[in-house]
């Protein structure tokens, strides 16, 4: 089966404002929403994102289209699709936050031990 350019510019505009909802990539097309996402989908993710764009753009040439597999960009937006899906913003969010307190929190306490330390060894404490 070949692959139709329409389907595969349907499922790439899909696969973006999933990014863009779950991921808050901003970008407008797919191969910049997969630069931009980088590390945040894992690399078999990263593999099927590869594999769409190499899609789109062997349907570009209509020799190219009749030999290209139809249902495996499909398949590989729906494992990228089911991925997203199961995220949720706000809980990344928040455990970003929590990272960023307790990296705050940690070189805080650096601090003032190095701080009290420096005081005991100059005999202030």
């Amino acid at each position: 089966m070949a692959a139709d350019p329409l389907q595969l510019d349907r499922l790439s505009d899909r696969l973006t404002a999933l990014m863009r909802e779950k991921l808050g990539v901003r970008a407008d097309t797919l191969p910049v929403a997969l630069r931009r996402a980088g590390r945040k989908l894992p690399r078999r993710l990263r593999q099927d994102g590869a594999l769409i764009l190499a899609a789109i753009e062997r349907s570009q040439n209509p020799r190219l289209a009749r030999v290209t597999d139809g249902d495996g960009p499909e398949r590989a937006a729906r494992r990228i699709e089911a991925y997203l899906s199961g995220l949720d913003p706000a809980t990344a969010r928040a455990r970003a936050r929590a990272y960023l307190f307790a990296d705050l929190a940690f070189r805080l306490a650096v601090v003032i031990a190095l701080v009290i330390g420096v005081l005991a060894w100059r005999g202030y404490v």
